[in-house]
């Protein structure tokens, strides 16, 4: 494939935008790194900040690829995957800081590879392999980059802004829900291979003629 149309499939605006998320990942885990000590105000404030740009980028992308009417299966995938890379790098480093439990990420990484799997079960319905739209799984992506803001926010300020009771409520909720939405992406693998080959779940079990008389 020539350059220029590998150029034109990954170099338009939204793409552009949404890579800006995982070039602003590492930076934004220095700066919490850096954040540690209460007196380091310059790498508090930059680290909400940057957080704020990175979230910026999430709401950014979908408009422009709309504005623009460069919707595409590749711009879904790679908003997707930079998504929960960043959350995910998040949290795994609040996890190493003691500020999440190790649950909570694997409880969404367990949901979105579901939500992958059930993609590719899908992919021979479409001209394109492409992520399917996933009502919950929507709900649960926004409140998963909400919460690395909130423990963002709660990591820069001394943890003044919530009592822990309350952050283990809202890590045990979102759990749940990815759980959940894990659930409901397998069910439909499931289902989606029944629908594929119905004869499967009797694969080894007498048939009629088995049984009949000699």
């Amino acid at each position: 494939m020539p350059l220029s149309l590998h150029w034109r499939r990954w170099g338009t605006s939204p793409n552009l935008v949404t890579l800006l998320r995982p070039l602003c990942t590492g930076p934004f885990v220095w700066l919490c790194v850096q954040a540690e000590p209460a007196s380091a105000t310059w790498a508090r404030v930059g680290a909400v900040g940057l957080f704020g740009l990175i979230a910026a980028t999430d709401l950014l992308d979908g408009w422009l690829a709309r504005r623009l009417q460069q919707v595409s299966g590749l711009g879904r995938w790679l908003d997707h995957l930079c998504d929960v890379g960043f959350i995910l790098t998040a949290l795994g480093f609040f996890v190493t800081r003691a500020v999440v439990p190790w649950w909570l990420p694997v409880s969404i990484a367990w949901a979105f590879s579901l939500y992958v799997v059930k993609s590719w079960c899908w992919r021979t319905a479409r001209p394109l392999p492409s992520l399917l739209g996933s009502r919950l799984g929507h709900v649960g992506g926004v409140l998963y980059f909400a919460v690395v803001g909130l423990v963002t926010v709660q990591w820069c300020t001394g943890g003044s802004l919530l009592p822990a009771q309350g952050l283990q409520g809202v890590f045990m909720f979102l759990a749940l829900l990815a759980f959940v939405s894990g659930g409901e992406h397998l069910m439909q693998v499931m289902r989606r291979r029944l629908q594929i080959n119905p004869e499967a779940p009797t694969a080894g079990m007498p048939t009629q003629s088995d049984c009949s008389a000699p």
